[in-house]
């Protein structure tokens, strides 16, 4: 109730902008303007709270597609936590358009794990890359065809969180992955770790995976709240819809699913290269046998390489 969020809203656009950049004392260009979004949470709380107008839930954009026969919509990376993150918390019609575009992007999760014959469920993750000072890198990772961003086609990253949330949807699927990851070794003394990196340009040597060995509070927050709604007959859910504020509000949560979608031209997909990327992986020990100036090596990336695609990003 303390937060005012109508300083990040643009009355024009009727939609949030990306964040506030704090040393520049200026809002940044890029917008959330997708209903398949983490942002959507917030969006519904800022309306209950009156610091924006409704007009701003029917701004949000509604892209559409068919998974099978289930309508769903796209979202900006593809990610599990886009669809999920807000169902941790909102009570969402099982027939209504939010509950079924989960579905829908789940099921999409699923598909595409099969046919990379990898386990399913991808979302923004730490990936097996390395900064000078050794931390792991952070990117927006998803399937590409609920993603409106081009998504590389090399990029193998799945996160067992992702899994975890989607157990409110498929639960039984979603145990027989994690089991699956956890015979990979995703799993350590502390539950599962933050992701397993497939990708064959960062792979040391001849190995098919590296586990990415760090936990990421917010994850395991996530991941903890799914398994409660699962378990605990959406308690979650129910503490947050029993809020008076929220109750005025649920309505627009019951968004029906359109009958009948028209089909429109897609985008292809980036063209997998036909010859292999050398692997993009360098031992400390390895750079410095070839470098003794010892300068940092170019194939780390630094924080500022993973943050180029922000969630929708419009001038």
């Amino acid at each position: 109730m303390a937060m005012d969020f109508s300083g990040l809203y643009n009355a024009k656009r009727h939609l949030f902008h990306i964040g506030l950049r704090v040393h520049e004392q200026a809002l940044d260009a890029s917008y959330y303007d997708l209903m398949s979004s983490e942002a959507r949470l917030t969006s519904f709380l800022a309306i209950a709270k009156g610091d924006v107008p409704r007009r701003h839930w029917l701004s949000l954009g509604r892209a559409f597609l068919t998974v099978g026969s289930i309508p769903g919509l796209k979202s900006w990376s593809g990610s599990m936590f886009e669809y999920l993150m807000p169902s941790l918390v909102m009570t969402e019609p099982e027939q209504g358009l939010l509950h079924i575009s989960g579905l829908a992007a789940v099921k999409e999760q699923q598909a595409f794990g099969r046919a990379q014959q990898l386990p399913w469920g991808v979302s923004e993750s730490a990936y097996f890359a390395q900064d000078h000072t050794l931390a792991y890198q952070y990117a927006p990772f998803g399937v590409p065809r609920l993603a409106l961003r081009r998504t590389p086609a090399g990029d193998r990253v799945v996160a067992p969180y992702a899994t975890v949330m989607a157990c409110m949807f498929a639960p039984h699927q979603a145990v027989a992955n994690l089991r699956q990851l956890e015979q990979l070794g995703a799993r350590g003394d502390c539950g599962f770790m933050d992701a397993v990196d497939f990708t064959v340009s960062r792979q040391p040597g001849a190995q098919a995976l590296s586990v990415i060995k760090n936990f990421m509070a917010h994850h395991q927050g996530m991941s903890l709240v799914a398994l409660c709604n699962v378990l605990c007959a959406g308690a979650p859910r129910r503490w947050f819809s029993a809020a008076p504020l929220v109750q005025a509000y649920e309505s627009l949560l019951h968004e029906k699913t359109p009958a009948r979608l028209s089909k429109a031209p897609t985008r292809a997909p980036c063209q997998r290269q036909k010859t292999p990327r050398k692997p993009r992986f360098t031992t400390r020990a390895m750079w410095t046998r070839q470098h003794p100036a010892g300068n940092l090596p170019s194939c780390f990336p630094t924080a500022a390489t993973v943050w180029h695609c922000a969630p929708m990003a419009r001038a």
